[in-house]
C-alpha cells in the first residue's frame, strides 16, 4: 500500500513504515516525518505555537492567526475557509482536549527517529513548503538524507499547506510519482 502523510500524518507514515516496511510500497510525506530540532528555527515554531493556542481557546480570531502563517499568501482564504475550518475543530471537542492533553504530557510530541531513517526501504517522496512556519525546511533535508530511496521537492513561496498552495502542481507530483 502507499502511504501520504501530512504534518503529523508525516510522523504516523513514518513510524508505519519503520514498524512495517514489508506493507509499504510508497511513501509521501509533507511537512512532518520526524521529529529532532531544526538547526534553525527555535522550537516550538511558530504555527505549533499557534496551533496550541487555537486548541487550548478555539476561536475565530485564534484560527486567523494561525492560518495567517498556516500559508505563504494567506490573501486566498475566505470567511467561508475560516467558518468551515473551525466548525470542523468544534466538531471533535474530544480531539481538542486530547491535543492539549498531549502537549502537557509530552510537549516534543514526536520522538526523534533521525537514526532509523536509514531502515525506511520505501521509495519517498518529500515534499515541503520554503516557507513552512510550523515544521521548519531542515526537517525535509533530515529526511531526505537519511531516507535513502528519497527525494525532496521544496515550493517556495509556500507555507506549510503544499497540496493548497499548489494543488495541480503537487497533484502532478504525487500522481507521477505513484
Amino acid at each position: 500500500m502507499h502511504i501520504i502523510g501530512n504534518f503529523m500524518g508525516g510522523h504516523s507514515a513514518v513510524a508505519f513504515a519503520l514498524a512495517h516496511p514489508e506493507k509499504v510500497g510508497k511513501l509521501i510525506l509533507m511537512g512532518g516525518g520526524t521529529g529532532g530540532v531544526s538547526l534553525f528555527t527555535p522550537q516550538p515554531a511558530e504555527g505549533i505555537k499557534l496551533i496550541g493556542a487555537l486548541y487550548r481557546n478555539p476561536t475565530i480570531e485564534n484560527l486567523k492567526k494561525m492560518m495567517d502563517v498556516f500559508v505563504f499568501d494567506s490573501s486566498d482564504l475566505t470567511e467561508e475557509l475560516f467558518e468551515t475550518r473551525l466548525k470542523n475543530i468544534l466538531a471533535r471537542r474530544d480531539h481538542l482536549e486530547n491535543f492539549v492533553k498531549s502537549l502537557a504530557v509530552n510537549p516534543r510530541q514526536f520522538p526523534n527517529v533521525d537514526h532509523r531513517l536509514h531502515e525506511i526501504t520505501a521509495e519517498t517522496l518529500i515534499v515541503w513548503g520554503r516557507n513552512d512556519r510550523f515544521v521548519p525546511m531542515d526537517t525535509g533535508i533530515r529526511l531526505v538524507a537519511g531516507i535513502q530511496k528519497s527525494e525532496l521537492h521544496v515550493f517556495n513561496q509556500c507555507g506549510h499547506w503544499v497540496q493548497w498552495e499548489y494543488a495541480d502542481k503537487f497533484n502532478r507530483m504525487v500522481l507521477d510519482f505513484l
